[in-house]
Protein backbone atom coordinates (compact mmCIF):
# COMPACT_ATOMS: atom_id res chain seq x y z
CA UNK A 1 0.00 0.00 0.00
CA UNK A 2 1.50 3.42 -1.00
CA UNK A 3 2.13 5.28 1.77
CA UNK A 4 -0.28 8.46 2.16
CA UNK A 5 2.78 11.20 2.73
CA UNK A 6 5.09 9.70 0.13
CA UNK A 7 6.70 12.31 -1.77
CA UNK A 8 10.24 10.73 -2.90
CA UNK A 9 10.07 10.74 -6.68
CA UNK A 10 12.16 7.27 -7.01
CA UNK A 11 10.05 5.53 -4.80
CA UNK A 12 6.89 6.88 -6.48
CA UNK A 13 8.23 5.93 -10.25
CA UNK A 14 9.35 2.47 -8.29
CA UNK A 15 5.62 2.03 -7.13
CA UNK A 16 4.56 3.05 -11.13
CA UNK A 17 6.49 0.37 -12.44
CA UNK A 18 5.72 -2.20 -9.89
CA UNK A 19 1.83 -1.62 -10.11
CA UNK A 20 2.07 -1.20 -13.89
CA UNK A 21 3.64 -4.66 -14.08
CA UNK A 22 1.29 -6.66 -12.17
CA UNK A 23 -1.93 -4.98 -14.32
CA UNK A 24 0.06 -5.85 -17.55
CA UNK A 25 0.71 -9.52 -16.77
CA UNK A 26 -2.57 -10.21 -15.09
CA UNK A 27 -4.62 -8.43 -18.47
CA UNK A 28 -2.15 -10.81 -20.41
CA UNK A 29 -2.61 -13.92 -18.46
CA UNK A 30 -6.24 -13.84 -18.52
CA UNK A 31 -6.07 -12.73 -22.01
CA UNK A 32 -7.78 -9.36 -21.87
CA UNK A 33 -6.49 -6.27 -23.91
CA UNK A 34 -4.44 -4.00 -22.73
CA UNK A 35 -5.28 -0.28 -22.18
CA UNK A 36 -4.83 2.05 -25.18
CA UNK A 37 -5.73 5.04 -26.53
CA UNK A 38 -6.75 3.95 -29.77
CA UNK A 39 -10.85 4.08 -30.71
CA UNK A 40 -10.13 0.10 -31.30
CA UNK A 41 -8.95 -0.46 -27.80
CA UNK A 42 -11.91 -1.31 -24.52
CA UNK A 43 -13.99 1.21 -23.89
CA UNK A 44 -13.51 0.71 -19.97
CA UNK A 45 -10.82 -1.26 -18.43
CA UNK A 46 -11.76 -5.19 -17.98
CA UNK A 47 -13.02 -6.75 -15.43
CA UNK A 48 -10.83 -7.64 -12.56
CA UNK A 49 -10.38 -9.23 -9.33
CA UNK A 50 -10.73 -6.66 -6.00
CA UNK A 51 -6.77 -7.37 -5.81
CA UNK A 52 -6.04 -5.91 -9.03
CA UNK A 53 -8.55 -3.26 -8.67
CA UNK A 54 -6.45 -2.47 -5.85
CA UNK A 55 -3.38 -1.97 -7.44
CA UNK A 56 -4.90 -0.13 -10.80
CA UNK A 57 -5.74 2.33 -7.72
CA UNK A 58 -2.74 2.54 -6.27
CA UNK A 59 -0.85 3.20 -9.72
CA UNK A 60 -3.38 6.03 -10.36
CA UNK A 61 -2.40 7.56 -6.85
CA UNK A 62 1.44 7.53 -7.08
CA UNK A 63 1.05 8.65 -10.89
CA UNK A 64 -0.71 11.63 -10.09
CA UNK A 65 1.29 12.66 -7.00
CA UNK A 66 4.13 11.81 -9.00
CA UNK A 67 3.07 13.99 -12.05
CA UNK A 68 2.26 16.73 -9.45
CA UNK A 69 5.30 16.81 -7.40
CA UNK A 70 7.48 16.91 -10.85
CA UNK A 71 5.21 20.18 -11.91
CA UNK A 72 5.95 22.03 -9.46
CA UNK A 73 3.75 24.10 -6.67
CA UNK A 74 3.40 26.82 -9.68
CA UNK A 75 2.10 24.46 -12.29
CA UNK A 76 -0.58 23.20 -10.10
CA UNK A 77 -2.02 26.79 -9.47
CA UNK A 78 -1.29 28.04 -12.67
CA UNK A 79 -0.88 25.91 -15.54
CA UNK A 80 -2.67 22.93 -14.37
CA UNK A 81 -6.08 25.35 -13.78
CA UNK A 82 -5.79 27.23 -16.62
CA UNK A 83 -5.78 23.97 -18.88
CA UNK A 84 -8.73 22.62 -17.37
CA UNK A 85 -10.51 25.61 -17.97
CA UNK A 86 -10.15 25.71 -21.80
CA UNK A 87 -10.82 21.96 -21.78
CA UNK A 88 -13.97 22.30 -20.23
CA UNK A 89 -14.95 25.39 -22.74
CA UNK A 90 -13.48 23.18 -25.40
CA UNK A 91 -15.64 20.07 -24.18
CA UNK A 92 -18.78 22.08 -24.11
CA UNK A 93 -18.37 23.22 -27.96
CA UNK A 94 -18.24 20.06 -28.53
CA UNK A 95 -21.83 18.75 -27.46
CA UNK A 96 -22.92 22.50 -28.63
CA UNK A 97 -22.52 21.82 -31.78
CA UNK A 98 -22.54 17.57 -31.83
CA UNK A 99 -19.22 17.36 -33.09
CA UNK A 100 -18.52 14.08 -31.51
CA UNK A 101 -21.55 12.33 -33.60
CA UNK A 102 -20.63 14.00 -36.77
CA UNK A 103 -17.05 12.55 -36.75
CA UNK A 104 -16.92 9.31 -38.32
CA UNK A 105 -17.00 6.43 -35.87
CA UNK A 106 -14.72 4.12 -37.95
CA UNK A 107 -12.10 6.93 -40.58
CA UNK A 108 -11.97 10.70 -40.65
CA UNK A 109 -13.02 14.27 -41.69
CA UNK A 110 -11.19 16.79 -42.88
CA UNK A 111 -11.66 20.53 -40.60
CA UNK A 112 -13.33 22.41 -43.86
CA UNK A 113 -16.05 19.20 -44.14
CA UNK A 114 -16.61 18.81 -40.80
CA UNK A 115 -17.28 22.80 -40.46
CA UNK A 116 -19.21 22.84 -43.73
CA UNK A 117 -21.89 19.92 -42.16
CA UNK A 118 -21.53 21.57 -39.09
CA UNK A 119 -22.28 25.40 -40.15
CA UNK A 120 -18.83 26.49 -38.20
CA UNK A 121 -15.93 28.40 -38.78
CA UNK A 122 -13.21 25.64 -39.31
CA UNK A 123 -10.41 27.79 -37.87
CA UNK A 124 -12.38 27.87 -34.37
CA UNK A 125 -12.85 24.00 -34.66
CA UNK A 126 -9.61 23.25 -35.18
CA UNK A 127 -8.94 25.60 -32.26
CA UNK A 128 -11.01 23.74 -30.34
CA UNK A 129 -10.47 20.21 -31.37
CA UNK A 130 -6.77 20.61 -30.74
CA UNK A 131 -7.10 21.48 -27.19
CA UNK A 132 -9.01 18.06 -26.23
CA UNK A 133 -6.58 15.84 -28.45
CA UNK A 134 -3.86 15.93 -25.34
CA UNK A 135 -6.41 14.43 -23.49
CA UNK A 136 -6.55 11.93 -25.65
CA UNK A 137 -10.01 13.33 -26.82
CA UNK A 138 -10.32 12.79 -30.29
CA UNK A 139 -7.19 12.44 -32.39
CA UNK A 140 -5.44 13.39 -35.67
CA UNK A 141 -4.21 9.95 -37.53
CA UNK A 142 -2.66 12.29 -40.13
CA UNK A 143 -2.57 16.30 -40.29
CA UNK A 144 -5.98 18.11 -40.90
CA UNK A 145 -7.50 14.53 -40.52
CA UNK A 146 -9.81 14.14 -37.40
CA UNK A 147 -10.39 10.87 -36.13
CA UNK A 148 -11.78 9.13 -32.84
CA UNK A 149 -10.15 8.17 -29.29
CA UNK A 150 -11.06 5.28 -27.47
CA UNK A 151 -13.20 7.73 -24.94
CA UNK A 152 -14.38 10.22 -27.92
CA UNK A 153 -15.82 7.15 -29.79
CA UNK A 154 -17.80 6.25 -26.23
CA UNK A 155 -19.00 9.92 -26.65
CA UNK A 156 -20.53 9.04 -29.76
CA UNK A 157 -21.63 5.69 -29.57
CA UNK A 158 -22.75 5.36 -25.54
CA UNK A 159 -25.95 7.30 -24.58
CA UNK A 160 -25.25 7.48 -21.28
CA UNK A 161 -21.85 8.53 -20.72
CA UNK A 162 -22.60 11.53 -23.80
CA UNK A 163 -25.49 12.34 -20.86
CA UNK A 164 -23.25 12.57 -17.83
CA UNK A 165 -20.57 14.36 -19.80
CA UNK A 166 -23.31 16.87 -21.76
CA UNK A 167 -24.69 17.23 -18.25
CA UNK A 168 -21.53 18.51 -16.95
CA UNK A 169 -20.34 21.04 -19.68
CA UNK A 170 -23.79 22.02 -20.59
CA UNK A 171 -25.15 22.03 -17.60
CA UNK A 172 -22.46 21.80 -14.36
CA UNK A 173 -20.22 24.26 -16.07
CA UNK A 174 -22.55 27.31 -16.41
CA UNK A 175 -23.99 26.77 -13.20
CA UNK A 176 -20.23 26.94 -11.64
CA UNK A 177 -19.67 30.25 -13.13
CA UNK A 178 -22.70 31.54 -11.37
CA UNK A 179 -22.03 29.90 -7.67
CA UNK A 180 -20.24 32.91 -5.70
CA UNK A 181 -22.65 34.87 -7.82
CA UNK A 182 -25.58 32.70 -6.10
CA UNK A 183 -23.91 33.16 -2.30
CA UNK A 184 -23.59 36.70 -2.95
CA UNK A 185 -27.24 37.30 -3.51
CA UNK A 186 -28.83 34.89 -1.61
CA UNK A 187 -26.32 35.06 1.27
CA UNK A 188 -24.25 32.15 2.63
CA UNK A 189 -25.09 28.97 4.19
CA UNK A 190 -28.90 28.91 2.47
CA UNK A 191 -30.61 25.96 3.12
CA UNK A 192 -33.31 26.21 0.52
CA UNK A 193 -33.23 23.93 -2.47
CA UNK A 194 -34.59 26.59 -4.84
CA UNK A 195 -32.07 29.24 -3.84
CA UNK A 196 -29.21 27.51 -5.64
CA UNK A 197 -26.63 28.46 -8.60
CA UNK A 198 -29.22 26.45 -10.48
CA UNK A 199 -32.32 28.43 -9.78
CA UNK A 200 -29.77 31.14 -10.10
CA UNK A 201 -28.62 30.49 -13.68
CA UNK A 202 -32.13 29.52 -15.12
CA UNK A 203 -33.69 32.96 -13.14
CA UNK A 204 -36.38 30.98 -11.14
CA UNK A 205 -37.46 30.57 -7.59
CA UNK A 206 -37.82 26.79 -8.43
CA UNK A 207 -35.64 23.75 -7.19
CA UNK A 208 -33.78 22.11 -10.12
CA UNK A 209 -35.71 18.95 -10.06
CA UNK A 210 -39.25 21.01 -10.18
CA UNK A 211 -37.53 23.55 -13.05
CA UNK A 212 -36.57 20.87 -15.12
CA UNK A 213 -39.50 18.79 -15.07
CA UNK A 214 -41.78 22.04 -15.67
CA UNK A 215 -39.84 24.10 -17.57
CA UNK A 216 -36.42 22.11 -19.27
CA UNK A 217 -37.58 18.64 -20.50
CA UNK A 218 -35.09 18.13 -22.84
CA UNK A 219 -32.35 19.03 -19.34
CA UNK A 220 -34.79 16.63 -17.83
CA UNK A 221 -33.88 13.75 -20.20
CA UNK A 222 -29.96 14.25 -20.17
CA UNK A 223 -30.18 14.15 -16.28
CA UNK A 224 -32.27 11.38 -16.55
CA UNK A 225 -29.82 9.34 -19.11
CA UNK A 226 -26.80 10.50 -16.73
CA UNK A 227 -28.43 8.83 -13.96
CA UNK A 228 -29.57 5.76 -15.31
CA UNK A 229 -25.78 5.19 -16.19
CA UNK A 230 -24.63 5.99 -13.00
CA UNK A 231 -26.57 3.21 -11.39
CA UNK A 232 -24.86 0.89 -13.88
CA UNK A 233 -21.33 2.40 -12.70
CA UNK A 234 -19.82 -0.33 -10.60
CA UNK A 235 -18.85 2.09 -8.17
CA UNK A 236 -22.90 2.78 -7.61
CA UNK A 237 -24.85 -0.28 -9.02
CA UNK A 238 -27.63 -1.44 -8.05
CA UNK A 239 -26.15 -5.04 -6.93
CA UNK A 240 -24.53 -3.38 -4.43
CA UNK A 241 -28.36 -2.90 -2.30
CA UNK A 242 -28.13 -6.31 -1.96
CA UNK A 243 -24.75 -6.83 -0.50
CA UNK A 244 -24.90 -4.12 2.34
CA UNK A 245 -27.69 -5.35 4.28
CA UNK A 246 -28.99 -8.73 5.43
CA UNK A 247 -31.69 -9.00 3.49
CA UNK A 248 -32.97 -13.06 4.35
CA UNK A 249 -33.44 -11.46 7.98
CA UNK A 250 -36.69 -9.94 7.53
CA UNK A 251 -39.71 -11.75 8.73
CA UNK A 252 -41.94 -13.76 6.42
CA UNK A 253 -44.91 -10.85 5.13
CA UNK A 254 -42.45 -7.72 5.90
CA UNK A 255 -43.29 -4.66 4.00
CA UNK A 256 -40.04 -2.66 2.42
CA UNK A 257 -40.94 0.55 1.16
CA UNK A 258 -38.97 2.52 -1.38
CA UNK A 259 -39.29 5.79 -0.57
CA UNK A 260 -38.63 7.96 -3.98
CA UNK A 261 -37.84 4.66 -5.69
CA UNK A 262 -38.63 5.64 -9.51
CA UNK A 263 -39.46 3.02 -11.88
CA UNK A 264 -38.20 0.33 -8.61
CA UNK A 265 -35.19 -0.22 -9.87
CA UNK A 266 -33.17 -0.35 -7.07
CA UNK A 267 -36.42 -2.88 -4.88
CA UNK A 268 -35.34 -5.37 -7.78
CA UNK A 269 -32.66 -6.70 -6.26
CA UNK A 270 -34.25 -6.63 -2.50
CA UNK A 271 -36.97 -8.32 -4.16
CA UNK A 272 -34.45 -11.36 -5.15
CA UNK A 273 -32.75 -11.68 -2.01
CA UNK A 274 -35.86 -11.69 0.28
CA UNK A 275 -38.35 -14.64 0.88
CA UNK A 276 -41.34 -14.37 -1.15
CA UNK A 277 -43.86 -13.15 1.01
CA UNK A 278 -42.30 -10.09 1.73
CA UNK A 279 -43.66 -7.26 -0.41
CA UNK A 280 -42.23 -4.39 -1.80
CA UNK A 281 -44.04 -0.65 -1.99
CA UNK A 282 -42.47 1.62 -4.50
CA UNK A 283 -43.28 5.24 -3.79
CA UNK A 284 -42.96 8.57 -6.08
CA UNK A 285 -44.54 11.38 -7.25
CA UNK A 286 -48.09 10.67 -8.99
CA UNK A 287 -46.48 11.27 -12.93
CA UNK A 288 -43.40 8.58 -11.94
CA UNK A 289 -45.69 6.07 -10.43
CA UNK A 290 -48.09 6.06 -13.16
CA UNK A 291 -45.17 5.22 -15.93
CA UNK A 292 -43.74 2.52 -13.29
CA UNK A 293 -46.96 0.95 -12.41
CA UNK A 294 -48.05 0.95 -16.70
CA UNK A 295 -47.64 -2.64 -18.00
CA UNK A 296 -45.69 -1.34 -20.88
CA UNK A 297 -43.16 0.85 -19.16
CA UNK A 298 -42.78 -1.33 -16.01
CA UNK A 299 -38.75 -2.65 -15.42
CA UNK A 300 -40.21 -5.12 -13.06
CA UNK A 301 -39.67 -8.44 -13.65
CA UNK A 302 -42.48 -10.47 -14.36
CA UNK A 303 -41.57 -13.02 -11.77
CA UNK A 304 -41.44 -10.59 -9.21
CA UNK A 305 -44.28 -7.80 -10.05
CA UNK A 306 -46.91 -9.84 -7.80
CA UNK A 307 -45.12 -8.39 -4.86
CA UNK A 308 -44.77 -5.26 -5.94
CA UNK A 309 -47.22 -2.28 -5.04
CA UNK A 310 -46.86 1.24 -6.41
CA UNK A 311 -47.96 4.56 -4.76
CA UNK A 312 -47.91 7.60 -4.79
CA UNK A 313 -46.52 9.38 -2.69
CA UNK A 314 -44.70 13.15 -1.18
CA UNK A 315 -42.23 12.73 1.17
CA UNK A 316 -42.80 15.83 2.61
CA UNK A 317 -45.89 14.45 3.77
CA UNK A 318 -46.64 11.89 6.86
CA UNK A 319 -45.61 8.13 5.66
CA UNK A 320 -48.78 6.57 5.11
CA UNK A 321 -47.32 2.54 5.15
CA UNK A 322 -46.86 1.90 8.93
CA UNK A 323 -44.96 -0.49 10.50
CA UNK A 324 -42.51 -1.33 7.65
CA UNK A 325 -39.86 -3.43 7.90
CA UNK A 326 -37.26 -1.49 5.93
CA UNK A 327 -37.93 2.57 5.02
CA UNK A 328 -35.23 2.30 2.25
CA UNK A 329 -33.50 5.54 1.11
CA UNK A 330 -31.37 5.05 -1.97
CA UNK A 331 -29.54 8.79 -2.79
CA UNK A 332 -32.19 10.65 -1.78
CA UNK A 333 -31.02 12.35 1.59
CA UNK A 334 -27.61 13.78 -0.09
CA UNK A 335 -29.90 15.92 -2.55
CA UNK A 336 -31.61 18.01 0.95
CA UNK A 337 -29.36 19.78 3.32
CA UNK A 338 -30.25 18.82 6.81
CA UNK A 339 -33.22 21.14 7.29
CA UNK A 340 -34.89 19.39 4.55
CA UNK A 341 -33.95 16.05 5.83
CA UNK A 342 -35.41 16.43 8.88
CA UNK A 343 -38.77 17.33 7.11
CA UNK A 344 -38.20 13.58 5.02
CA UNK A 345 -37.09 11.65 7.79
CA UNK A 346 -40.01 13.10 10.49
CA UNK A 347 -42.39 11.54 8.56
CA UNK A 348 -41.10 8.79 8.28
CA UNK A 349 -40.46 8.14 12.22
CA UNK A 350 -44.04 7.89 13.11
CA UNK A 351 -45.10 5.64 11.17
CA UNK A 352 -42.17 3.38 12.27
CA UNK A 353 -42.75 0.48 14.44
CA UNK A 354 -40.35 -0.39 17.29
CA UNK A 355 -38.30 -2.79 15.53
CA UNK A 356 -38.52 -0.86 11.64
CA UNK A 357 -35.26 0.45 10.14
CA UNK A 358 -34.56 3.75 7.83
CA UNK A 359 -32.08 1.93 6.15
CA UNK A 360 -30.12 4.80 3.71
CA UNK A 361 -27.85 4.33 0.82
CA UNK A 362 -25.64 6.96 0.47
CA UNK A 363 -21.78 7.91 0.83
CA UNK A 364 -20.46 8.07 4.33
CA UNK A 365 -17.50 10.80 3.62
CA UNK A 366 -14.30 10.73 5.49
CA UNK A 367 -14.08 12.74 8.52
CA UNK A 368 -10.93 14.59 7.17
CA UNK A 369 -8.63 15.03 3.92
CA UNK A 370 -6.22 12.62 3.01
CA UNK A 371 -7.90 9.65 4.53
CA UNK A 372 -8.68 8.04 0.86
CA UNK A 373 -6.44 7.35 -2.21
CA UNK A 374 -6.32 10.35 -3.95
CA UNK A 375 -8.60 9.64 -7.27
CA UNK A 376 -11.01 8.50 -4.70
CA UNK A 377 -11.14 11.25 -2.73
CA UNK A 378 -11.44 13.92 -5.95
CA UNK A 379 -14.43 12.16 -6.58
CA UNK A 380 -16.38 12.41 -3.30
CA UNK A 381 -14.88 15.62 -2.47
CA UNK A 382 -16.07 16.80 -6.13
CA UNK A 383 -19.85 15.21 -5.67
CA UNK A 384 -20.24 17.18 -1.81
CA UNK A 385 -19.39 20.09 -4.20
CA UNK A 386 -22.00 18.79 -6.73
CA UNK A 387 -24.79 18.44 -4.19
CA UNK A 388 -24.10 22.19 -2.84
CA UNK A 389 -24.49 23.36 -6.69
CA UNK A 390 -27.15 21.49 -7.63
CA UNK A 391 -29.57 21.27 -4.40
CA UNK A 392 -27.65 23.53 -1.79
CA UNK A 393 -27.37 19.86 -0.30
CA UNK A 394 -24.35 17.85 1.23
CA UNK A 395 -23.01 14.12 1.05
CA UNK A 396 -21.91 13.51 5.07
CA UNK A 397 -19.70 11.90 7.42
CA UNK A 398 -20.83 9.53 9.94
CA UNK A 399 -20.74 12.36 12.42
CA UNK A 400 -23.12 14.41 10.05
CA UNK A 401 -25.22 11.37 9.92
CA UNK A 402 -25.29 10.78 13.41
CA UNK A 403 -26.53 14.08 14.38
CA UNK A 404 -29.10 14.12 11.58
CA UNK A 405 -30.61 11.07 13.28
CA UNK A 406 -30.29 12.53 16.57
CA UNK A 407 -32.09 15.86 15.73
CA UNK A 408 -34.80 14.01 13.99
CA UNK A 409 -35.53 11.59 16.68
CA UNK A 410 -36.00 14.46 19.13
CA UNK A 411 -39.64 14.40 20.56
CA UNK A 412 -40.12 11.05 18.79
CA UNK A 413 -37.87 9.21 21.19
CA UNK A 414 -39.96 10.48 24.51
CA UNK A 415 -43.00 9.09 22.83
CA UNK A 416 -41.88 5.61 22.12
CA UNK A 417 -39.46 5.42 25.18
CA UNK A 418 -36.44 5.63 22.44
CA UNK A 419 -34.12 7.96 20.44
CA UNK A 420 -33.18 7.17 16.69
CA UNK A 421 -29.42 6.40 16.08
CA UNK A 422 -27.24 4.39 13.74
CA UNK A 423 -27.28 0.91 14.25
CA UNK A 424 -24.96 -0.11 11.65
CA UNK A 425 -22.59 1.30 8.73
CA UNK A 426 -21.97 -1.62 6.00
CA UNK A 427 -20.00 -0.67 2.80
CA UNK A 428 -20.07 -3.33 0.22
CA UNK A 429 -16.62 -4.20 -1.48
CA UNK A 430 -16.32 -1.83 -4.69
CA UNK A 431 -19.45 0.43 -3.66
CA UNK A 432 -18.84 4.14 -3.16
CA UNK A 433 -21.89 4.13 -1.36
CA UNK A 434 -22.66 2.54 2.01
CA UNK A 435 -26.07 1.66 3.59
CA UNK A 436 -26.89 3.16 6.82
CA UNK A 437 -28.99 1.13 9.03
CA UNK A 438 -31.47 3.79 11.13
CA UNK A 439 -33.52 2.39 14.50
CA UNK A 440 -34.36 3.43 17.49
CA UNK A 441 -32.13 3.06 20.71
CA UNK A 442 -32.03 2.66 24.01
CA UNK A 443 -31.82 6.44 25.67
CA UNK A 444 -28.64 4.70 27.65
CA UNK A 445 -26.27 2.84 26.06
CA UNK A 446 -27.50 3.35 22.30
CA UNK A 447 -28.64 -0.19 22.34
CA UNK A 448 -30.74 -1.48 19.47
CA UNK A 449 -34.22 -2.36 20.19
CA UNK A 450 -35.51 -6.18 20.33
CA UNK A 451 -39.18 -6.26 20.82
CA UNK A 452 -42.02 -5.52 17.67
CA UNK A 453 -42.31 -7.97 15.17
CA UNK A 454 -41.49 -5.72 12.17
CA UNK A 455 -43.65 -6.69 9.62
CA UNK A 456 -45.55 -4.48 7.40
CA UNK A 457 -49.50 -3.95 7.58
CA UNK A 458 -51.50 -2.70 4.53
CA UNK A 459 -50.61 0.56 3.14
CA UNK A 460 -53.78 1.83 4.09
CA UNK A 461 -55.75 1.32 1.51
CA UNK A 462 -53.71 3.01 -1.06
CA UNK A 463 -52.91 -0.35 -3.61
CA UNK A 464 -52.03 0.98 -6.51
CA UNK A 465 -50.60 -2.67 -8.38
CA UNK A 466 -48.52 -3.11 -11.16
CA UNK A 467 -51.26 -4.24 -13.60
CA UNK A 468 -53.03 -1.37 -13.05
CA UNK A 469 -55.96 -3.19 -11.65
Amino acid sequence: MLDPKEEDLEKLAETCLATAKKIKDYLASNKQPQPTFDQTGPSTFPPATPEIQQVRLELRTAAKRLYDLASGPEDVVTWHLYQSCHDLNAMRYVFRYNIHTAVPVDGTITYPELASNLSLDASQLKQMLRQLMPIHVFTEPSPGQIGHTASSRLLATHPGIASYTGFMVEGTLPYVAGQIETFEKWGHGRPEPNRTAVSHYYGTDLGMFEYFETHAPAVRERFAKLMTHMSSNPLMDNSHVARGFDWTTLPEGSVVVDVAGGMGHCSIPIAESTHESVRLVVQDLPKIIDKAGAPATCVIPEALRARFDFMPYDFYTQQPVRGAAVYFLRMIMHSYSDAYALKILRNIIPAMSPRSRILIMDQVMPPAVNLLPEPLERIKRSQDLQMMLLCNAKERDEAEWAQLFADAGEGVGEAKGRKLGILAIRTPPGSMMSLIEVGFVEDVGGKGTENGDGQGVEPNGVNVKVNGE
